[in-house]
């Protein structure tokens, strides 16, 4: 009686110690993310501050995102000679919700609606880092509340922060899913000031 004891205490053990990602992947590859950048305020990439203008110029313009990714497998003692081609990981669907820091999350009225974009980008189960673009405010979401009203404030004087929530999917080229793996990123909405431009100069008189 004991040992089954034992034994029954052992398998518990062991069923708590399992990996928490081989409950959620049917595959023996894993993903990781490594950053998540997109534009600061002057445009330039790489920021880990994503700043949306909701209005540029009385046009509208989605924000794009960038993100690091590689694929490695899930048992980290892998050799590499036992690594081949149907480990590597077929990115297909990148989700991306929306939150507040004050806890005020209805989207459509506190937040933008979530969103799921369809992508096709292969990652080399050999650890080679990849880049992937994507879209993280969509046009339609300026048009929306709570970003339509942010056109009405004057430049600069509110800003909207958000914490965007991107979840990453993908299947190993033999068709297993892998577990997805999320990444977060600010986002900082407002009717931020427009770029000078510069008037044309008046064509001469004959």
């Amino acid at each position: 009686m004991k040992f089954k004891v034992l034994v029954l205490i052992i398998a518990a053990l062991a069923m708590a110690s399992c990996n928490a990602l081989e409950n959620e992947s049917t595959s023996g590859s894993m993903l990781q993310i490594i950053s998540l950048t997109g534009n600061d305020l002057e445009g330039n990439e790489g920021s880990a501050t994503v700043f949306s203008d909701v209005i540029t110029n009385n046009s509208i313009f989605n924000d794009n995102c960038v993100v690091e990714i590689r694929a490695l497998p899930l048992d980290p003692y892998t050799p590499d000679l036992k690594l081949t081609p149907y480990m590597d990981v077929l990115v297909d669907q990148i989700d991306v919700k929306f939150e507040r820091t004050d806890g005020r999350n209805v989207e459509g009225v506190d937040v933008p609606y979530r969103f799921t974009q369809p992508v096709n980008q292969r990652v080399s189960i050999t650890g080679t880092i990849i880049k992937i673009p994507f879209v993280l405010i969509r046009h339609v979401a300026k048009m929306e509340a709570p970003l339509l009203a942010l056109r009405e404030i004057p430049s600069q004087e509110f800003v909207l922060q958000l914490v965007a929530t991107v979840t990453i999917h993908g299947k190993d080229l033999g068709g297993h899913r892998v577990a997805p793996v999320s990444g977060y990123i600010s986002v900082w909405c407002a009717n931020f000031a427009d770029p000078d431009t510069e008037e044309p100069e008046p064509e001469p008189e004959p």
